[in-house]
Formats: structure tokens, sequence, C-alpha cells
């Protein structure tokens, strides 16, 4: 049985050894470099996948402030239109008083 120890743990040398030909004490080393490589590699992991998650927050954060704004917007312009709602029915009450006073000053004179 062949064991290749990776890059990542032997620094930029690629090393492949057969258990056999090791002394046993060195067996329980390679096994330790073993599990050091997999537990690196799950933490990178861990890592890129910590990363994506923090990328996702910061866009739903950078959407939610978008439709805040989009909202007091709305907001703003529903508040506008109220306004202007109420500008025209006072001049329709006015315009109303104003007829009906005309009406009754033109059945006046007649």
């Amino acid at each position: 049985m062949c064991l290749k120890v990776s890059s990542y743990v032997m620094g930029s040398y690629e090393l492949y050894f057969c258990i056999n030909d090791i002394e046993p004490f060195c067996q329980d080393e390679l096994a330790l470099y073993r599990q050091c490589a997999e537990k690196r590699a799950e933490l990178e992991s861990f890592k890129m996948e910590y990363a994506n998650a923090r990328l996702e927050c910061n866009t739903a954060d950078e959407r939610a402030n978008i439709l805040a704004s989009e909202v007091i917007g709305l907001e703003e312009k529903a508040l506008r239109l109220r306004s202007n709602e109420l500008k025209l029915e006072r001049q329709l009450e006015n315009s109303q008083a104003e007829i009906s006073s005309f009406n009754l000053y033109h059945w006046c004179i007649h």
C-alpha cells in the first residue's frame, strides 16, 4: 500500500511512500500527516463556505438597504399625493361654495 503525501503537507514536493518500505514508527507520523492534510482541507472548505455565507449576507444587506430606500421614497410620494388630494378637496369645496353663491346671487337678481 502506497501513501501520497500532498504538496500542501510537504511543501512544494509531492511524495509517495510505500508503507511496507518505511519503518513502523514512521507509519504513525504519516498517518498524522494524512490527518493533518484532511483537517486542513476541511478547514479550507469551512473557510470557503463561511466566505460565501458572508457574501450572501452582504448581498442581502445591500438589497435590504435598497428596498428600505424604495419604501421611504414611496412613503414620501404617498404623503405628497395625499397633501395634493387635500388641497384639491379644499379647492373643490371653495369652487362649490362660489357656484352656490353665484347661483343664489343669480336667483335673487331674477
